[in-house]
């Protein structure tokens, strides 16, 4: 949820004064209104306890279904046009936004991005802290 948070802080920068949602709503929602989640999160696994991780993101804007002018279809390019020009780095978290696309559907602005950044395991195992040797001559 923390990467999830900053996006939308981000958008906030963009797009000062929007309604910004993170949890499903069932209605009852303003409009204009952003709604982000998370579609997958992958990691694979590399050397050194190192793990490459890929989040995609969907950030869905609904425009203002009320306004004429200008239309829809219109808000929806504008829209479109501000998220691909303005959307790119994520500064709370220090990552970029890869791979974006945009599309128009059934009135709606669908823009997806993926994160992509590298992680390392925490060692939960206590390292080795004093060694004891005894020694001495065999046969001696």
């Amino acid at each position: 949820m923390e990467i999830t948070r900053a996006i939308a802080d981000q958008v906030a920068k963009i797009v000062p004064d929007a309604t910004i949602y993170v949890e499903n709503q069932e209605q009852a929602f303003e409009e204009p209104a952003f709604y982000i989640y998370e579609i997958t999160a992958t990691s694979k696994d590399n050397l050194m306890d190192y793990q490459q991780r890929k989040h995609l993101y969907c950030i869905t804007w609904f425009p203002d279904s009320k306004s004429d002018d200008p239309g829809i279809r219109e808000q929806c390019e504008n829209m479109r046009s501000l998220l691909l020009d303005e959307f790119s780095f994520i500064d709370s978290l220090s990552l970029k936004a890869l791979d974006k696309e945009v599309k128009i559907e059934g009135d709606v602005l669908i823009f997806t991005f993926k994160l992509q950044f590298r992680v390392k395991q925490q060692n939960e195992i206590a390292n080795m802290q004093n060694l004891e040797q005894t020694g001495g001559l065999k046969h001696g």
